[in-house]
């Protein structure tokens, strides 16, 4: 499977088949020459496939067939000694082992130039598809080599897999059931006394064939079921979610939070004559409506954390160093975020927020501890900040929440692009969606 192209030669089941083969005969049929005591040459046959009656386009060779280090080339073509061929002759459906069309299977399939796992009910229609396999070779001894050599590869046969439609699909290949191995295998003599050595090989497969009527994404999953339980003495009425936190931000002041942090919603479920027993949670761009998927069928407790994602922005939080020596030590590492403002890129002290205040083994535990940011620039390049630019302020042996850095010298500049994105988040009904509340104006960094 190409991305981005397409080729008359896809989606071929035989095809890949005779790719398999060829793949097997290519890498499994060597045998040994021995010329003394001391040189023994392994010798690799090279196996193509007739793609009509007459083989010698296949035939056009140099007379040397090893490594890479090519004499004079002769002029003409020339035979290959020893060659293989190989023929397809037909497959036949084995209706014996038809299987059920009540199973699913799964299959890769592009969609816009991406890779995606599809499911979908699958019949699989069983197959053997026959070879003729031909063989020249130099003299009667290594015909006896290569016949020993292939009893021993396919007699007891030899699963292989190949790809089709976005399926992997196994393949099991040796001798056909109804040919006796004695009679397998024929020698001939051409007019040139080249021996010919001759057997069939037959492939055990299955052509997939997938119903697009039941076909999903396979990253799709039923979690729930929505539901409402409603009382049939009264109108129906599904009631009014109101979100009461947080609160709304406005453009000139949006509600900013942090990539990485569990963000806290709650709301009131009020007037209702039904109980909606699950909520979905949406985001959307500040004034858009194409809604983006959270969480689906969260239970309705009135309450949901949304721990936002790292990869939701592509900004890059600066990496707090610790100033350890052997009087101070961080004992559990705190969880900080740290917000520069989205114009300017100022680091002040109200751009920190304390998710995890840490532990601090110090000499006494209200003190301040010396810090330094690693920040990275639009470039990609590591900028830091000065050396005494950053204390943190311990209460406790922990960062005070309240009041957790001085900055002695004013604010950081941080010196790469702070992106960001302005959204709302929307709580509503899973059954239909028409009872929702919105929290808007989210500045997520």
């Amino acid at each position: 499977m190409a991305l981005h192209q397409r080729y008359n030669n896809e989606e071929i089941l035989v095809r890949s088949v005779i790719a398999g083969i060829l793949d097997i005969l290519n890498n499994k049929i060597i045998y040994k020459q021995i010329w003394d005591n001391n040189t023994i040459e392994e010798i690799k046959i090279p196996w193509y496939y007739s793609m009509s009656g007459d083989e010698r386009f296949m035939q056009d060779f140099y007379t040397h067939y090893a490594d890479c280090i090519p004499p004079r080339p002769a002029d003409g073509n020339f035979d290959m000694i020893p060659r293989g061929i190989i023929t397809y002759t037909g497959s036949v459906i084995d209706s014996v082992r038809t299987t059920s069309r009540y199973v699913q299977g799964q299959y890769l399939k592009e969609v816009n130039g991406q890779l995606q796992t599809y499911r979908s009910f699958l019949y699989s229609i069983p197959l053997y598809v026959n070879f003729e396999c031909e063989m020249w070779l130099d003299t009667q001894v290594t015909s006896l080599k290569v016949e020993q050599l292939i009893r021993e590869i396919f007699y007891k046969t030899i699963t292989f897999y190949v790809y089709f439609k976005g399926m992997r699909v196994g393949c099991t290949v040796g001798f056909p059931e109804d040919i006796t191995l004695e009679k397998n295998i024929q020698y001939s003599f051409e007019s040139d006394n080249k021996p010919k050595l001759r057997f069939n090989l037959q492939v055990e497969s299955y052509q997939p064939v997938f119903d697009p009527t039941t076909e999903v994404n396979a990253n799709d999953y039923m979690a729930g079921i929505g539901y409402r339980i409603v009382d049939k003495r009264h109108t129906k009425n599904d009631g009014i979610i109101n979100i009461t936190s947080p609160e709304d931000g406005t453009i000139d002041s949006p509600l900013i939070v942090p990539k990485g942090y569990p963000l806290w919603i709650e709301w009131d479920y009020t007037q209702e004559n039904a109980i909606i027993n699950r909520v979905n949670a949406y985001w959307l761009y500040h004034g858009e409506n194409e809604k983006n998927l959270i969480e689906q069928l969260v239970p309705n407790h009135e309450y949901y954390i949304w721990n936002i994602p790292e990869s939701f922005t592509n900004y890059k939080h600066p990496v707090i160093l610790w100033n350890e020596d052997s009087s101070i030590l961080v004992y559990r590492d705190p969880i900080i975020r740290i917000l520069p403002d989205t114009c300017t890129g100022e680091i002040s002290v109200n751009s920190f927020t304390i998710v995890d205040s840490g532990y601090f083994l110090s000499p006494q535990p209200d003190m301040s501890v010396n810090a330094v940011l690693e920040m990275k620039n639009s470039t990609g390049s590591v900028v830091y900040s000065g050396d005494a630019s950053l204390y943190f302020n311990l209460v406790g042996n922990k960062i005070d929440e309240d009041n957790p850095v001085t900055l002695p010298y004013g604010n950081i500049i941080f010196p790469g692009e702070v992106d960001y994105k302005l959204i709302d988040i929307q709580i509503a009904n899973s059954v239909n969606e028409d009872v929702f509340d919105v929290i808007q104006n989210i500045k997520i960094v």
